[in-house]
């Protein structure tokens, strides 16, 4: 009793449970899988005057090259020709060998995680189907949920960077919702990454070959723009003296303050007034070389102080001051 009362419940109209059924291509193998779980759906929901129709229906809706094998022979049930159709239209692989390749799979060096992500799922996926349209047992339910927490572990384990660690935190149940995790994770890394490259090249640009930027500041409570210096990037920290000659030594290349042989000079010279050494008694003192030396310096000194009263003068006060120095050289000598 309580079975026909479930039958009753169960049972549909015949023209409902049909439009269940699509169509299977013998030339499409991937297609197989689904017309079987749609089968299944429909004999599941059929009564059982119900299924001798749906049977006929299904053999109908067979095309294909293929087809011809499968309308040679004839069928009790659904399960036969179900089982007919994995056999001899069913890829190659089996539920073994799709379990094996899921455990192996693992992130490729140049694999993103959208890519890895769906070669696990798709692999996933052709599991539950077959198992889904092999498998009618008590036993289907165990081993789906076995597939879900292996294609789970595979993918966490399988990532190559730190995304992995932080999915292994997060106690997901199910691979989508850890597959939508880890790629918005990925999104947001790679959107910082990239972040990061346009801000070291950009302040790489602003370094080099950049003009000094505008410096704003106020007077009198105005708003001022300081204009920048063009010229600051073309001045060294040493002015040229290709074009000077030396007062002093009257060679090119420094000028009076940097003359060493000046400098060498004033040192000497200091160093006798510290001893406090009189003029005769230096000269009885130091040698003839030393002696003629100082006759040099002093001499050089000498037409240095000429030679800059000469260029800060007029023409007629220097030839005034050189006839009063010749005056004084006379009355020196005599």
């Amino acid at each position: 009793m309580p079975l026909e009362i479930k039958n009753e419940r169960m049972a549909l109209d015949i023209s409902t449970l049909l439009k269940l059924i699509p169509t299977f291509d013998t030339k499409e193998n991937n297609q197989l899988y689904r017309f079987v779980r749609s089968c299944n759906s429909a004999f599941a929901l059929a009564s059982l005057e119900q299924e001798s129709i749906l049977l006929v229906y299904v053999l109908n809706n067979i095309t294909g090259s293929g087809a011809s094998d499968v309308h040679c022979k004839q069928y009790k049930t659904w399960i036969e020709l179900r089982s007919f159709l994995i056999e001899k239209f069913s890829h190659v692989k089996t539920i073994s060998h799709l379990s094996l390749e899921l455990q192996s799979m693992f992130q490729k060096p140049n694999e993103t995680m959208t890519e890895y992500f769906h070669r696990v799922d798709l692999c996933r996926s052709k599991i539950v189907e077959k198992l889904t349209a092999e498998i009618l047992d008590e036993t289907l339910a165990g081993r789906l949920a076995t597939t879900e927490e292996t294609a789970l572990s595979v993918f966490i384990n399988g990532i190559n960077s730190d995304v992995g660690a932080m999915l292994r935190t997060k106690n997901f149940s199910n691979l989508s919702d850890a597959g939508r995790f880890a790629l918005q994770e990925d999104k947001i890394r790679a959107m910082n990454n990239a972040r990061q490259a346009l801000f070291r090249v950009s302040a790489a640009s602003r370094t080099v070959n950049s003009p000094r930027p505008h410096v704003k500041f106020t007077i009198d409570n105005r708003s001022m723009t300081r204009p920048p210096n063009i010229y600051q990037q073309n001045t060294s920290k040493t002015p040229s003296y290709q074009n000077v000659i030396c007062n002093y030594c009257k060679k090119p290349g420094h000028l009076i303050a940097d003359c060493r042989k000046r400098a060498y000079n004033n040192n000497i010279r200091n160093s006798l007034q510290e001893q406090n050494i009189s003029p005769q008694q230096n000269f009885r003192a130091l040698p003839a070389a030393k002696i003629n030396n100082l006759n040099h310096l002093a001499a050089s000194e000498a037409s240095s102080s000429v030679e800059t009263a000469l260029t800060s003068c007029s023409p007629h006060q220097t030839q005034t001051s050189t006839q009063e120095l010749n005056l004084e050289d006379l009355q020196i000598d005599s």
